[in-house]
């Protein structure tokens, strides 16, 4: 029996936990392509398969380039880390916040499913930094 291949995206693919979702994936036979910035994912994690975009998800609006729409979107794309979050607020809300509504943007206009990695940072209170505080506005932003 054949296995009903997906197309997914994935933002932050070049970084450890989309590096091994985009194997998985792979592994299983399913069309992938990745956006990432390269700010902390690495070019030596790209996966021969996977289609790759260079690209910054708070300017980037727009994804119609892609060849197909994907089933679904996996965002794992953010500026991460709470002391850099302290010496670069503005960059941390650019990149968490206006990235997460683009990519909500453009998943609502396409009616496509968004899977999105929040922080366990938030149990300490959304308050405390600017890196929590943006991933609790990207999920407000889910919601």
């Amino acid at each position: 029996m054949r296995k009903n291949r997906n197309f997914y995206l994935i933002t932050g693919g070049a970084g450890f936990i989309g590096t091994n979702l985009i194997k998985k994936f792979l592994q299983d036979g399913h069309k992938v392509a990745s956006f990432d910035n390269y700010s902390t994912g690495l070019k030596k994690n790209e996966q021969k398969g996977c289609k790759y975009f260079n690209l910054d998800l708070g300017q980037v609006k727009d994804y119609e380039f892609l060849a197909k729409k994907p089933d679904v979107i996996f965002h794992l794309a953010a500026l991460a880390r709470i002391i850099p979050s302290f010496e670069y607020p503005r960059q941390t809300f650019e990149d968490n916040v206006n990235s997460t509504l683009n990519i909500l943007d453009y998943a609502r206009k396409h009616d496509i499913k968004v899977v999105y990695a929040g922080s366990s940072s938030y149990h300490g209170g959304v308050y405390k930094n600017p890196y929590t505080y943006t991933k609790w506005q990207g999920e407000e932003l889910c919601k």
